[in-house]
């Protein structure tokens, strides 16, 4: 039978945090006391809601106040209305932040935390373990991807050695880079006389199999059959690539690839990875500095890419009208998270929505064009070029737009742009609001826009979004 400890790493893992008295009638009480001790759990309202125990049909009642605070009952349409004990509607909510303090201390790790991602990742310090100095991290895998988490790992710490404790794993723990281990941290972990201990033997023991068993790998990366450029997508660090195939994780130092660092195609991809995909002809002959032509130096990226992940097709064709060079797959650097900008967007082709659940839906028209036949008057075949445009929907937080500081609050253009939101783009502020400032500068850089993203009109003494907003959620007052 599982301990109260893992049961409530269990919900935490899987984003249940809300615990209600109910359920943990059934629960070890001694255990429960020590956990609550721990302050890992924070009393929240009272429910709303509870199951019912009079009829057996184990159905979902709402409760009804009586006097507010003291008295409360239920109804059931079999059984009649019936008292509830004020105890039975207690609710206690799991603080991760609280779970990520404990580990670090199990670890005696005394540096501060760092929230990597907001109740996702934290970096809780570091320490020797297996007979090295290693980062470590404690990670929630809830709606984050291993992939995800190790992207945040590398981007904080570069290739170094690191440790990922999770809570529920979406994704495959065999795609982590060489350095990098991951456990399950109900796996490896229990309560005892008070406080969290962590079994750092067996800790130390799978990473040295790990270790052992470790294989340099090959150049080339495997890829399923039918995989288009399309399925793929590269991280561009320092000193190596991180390129996801299909959703499976692999990593090539440039050394292993028989390229260095500062070679042309590297270069080259680095500043594909900058602009998000696209590059003119004008730019790629002037950056990196030397008398190649554009043509060649694409030329030999592609043979680059070819090399390392055999797909056909062209990784990086050619838009001949634009006079520009577009990859066929995403690509960014390693401390860019902002929006996979299309060619030829511009603001007035995004859409935010606010949901109710306070994620952004945000969507640009992607165009594609297709080869085919077409008839003329005379019954004559002709080859033509049809194109279309292709709505693409991604979901965001606010805090993925405009990133919260350590202290955790809302920044002050996270506020405008939610104002900005809610009130369908047009809000009432001063021509220098720092915050819309701010706030425009991050839209810039977020979708790698040249153009404004807000106006501001003298006339009306509003700020005007360039860009479609709307909400569910009721606009400021």
């Amino acid at each position: 039978m599982r301990r109260v400890w893992q049961r409530l790493l269990d919900r935490l893992a899987a984003a249940e945090v809300a615990i209600c008295a109910d359920e943990i009638l059934r629960w070890d009480k001694k255990q429960w006391q020590e956990l609550l001790g721990l302050g890992l759990l924070r009393e929240t309202e009272l429910a709303e809601s509870i199951v019912c125990d009079q009829c057996g049909d184990a159905h979902w009642a709402g409760v009804y106040w009586v006097t507010p605070g003291v008295r409360a009952c239920f109804g059931c349409e079999t059984e009649g209305v019936f008292d509830i004990e004020i105890d039975r509607l207690r609710q206690w909510r799991i603080d991760a932040d609280r779970v990520a303090g404990l580990v670090a201390g199990a670890l005696d790790l005394s540096s501060p935390i760092e929230m990597l991602r907001r109740g996702r990742l934290w970096h809780i310090g570091r320490r020797r373990l297996g007979g090295r100095y290693r980062d470590i991290f404690f990670g929630m895998g809830a709606g984050s991807p291993v992939a995800e988490m190790s992207a945040a790992i590398r981007s904080s710490i570069g290739p170094g050695s690191a440790l990922l404790l999770t809570v529920g794993c979406d994704g495959n723990p065999e795609g982590l880079p060489a350095g990098q281990h991951l456990f399950d941290l109900a796996s490896v972990s229990r309560v005892e006389d008070g406080r969290v201990v962590i079994d750092l033997d067996y800790v130390e023991d799978r990473m040295a199999e790990e270790a052992k068993s470790t294989r340099k790998s090959s150049p080339n990366i495997p890829v399923p059959a039918g995989a288009t450029w399309r399925d793929v997508a590269i991280i561009v660090f320092d000193d190596l690539l991180q390129v996801t195939v299909c959703g499976k994780v692999h990593e090539k130092e440039f050394a292993d690839i028989g390229v260095d660092r500062q070679s042309q195609p590297i270069q080259l991809l680095k500043l594909f990875a900058a602009a998000r995909g696209t590059l003119s002809s004008e730019r790629i002959s002037k950056t990196p500095k030397g008398d190649t032509p554009s043509k060649t130096r694409v030329r030999r990226l592609r043979a680059l890419l070819l090399s390392l992940i055999d797909i056909d097709g062209d990784p990086v064709p050619n838009q001949k009208k634009a006079d520009t060079y577009s990859c066929a797959f995403e690509i960014r650097l390693v401390d860019d998270d902002g929006y996979p900008t299309p060619a030829g967007t511009t603001w007035i082709d995004f859409c935010f929505h606010e949901r109710a659940d306070g994620r952004l839906l945000v969507s640009t028209g992607e165009k594609q064009r297709r080869r085919g036949l077409a008839i003329d008057q005379d019954d004559t075949p002709r080859a033509d070029v049809a194109e279309t445009t292709r709505e693409a929907v991604r979901t965001y937080l606010i805090d993925d737009i405009v990133p919260r500081p350590s202290s955790g609050r809302m920044p002050a253009e996270g506020s405008a742009l939610v104002d900005l939101l809610r009130s369908g783009g047009r809000i009432r502020r001063a021509g220098d609001d720092m915050a819309i400032l701010i706030l425009a500068q991050r839209l810039r850089e977020w979708t790698g826009l040249d153009q404004d993203p807000l106006s501001f009109s003298d006339s009306t003494g509003t700020w005007l979004a360039s860009f479609s907003c709307s909400s569910v959620l009721s606009a400021p007052k």
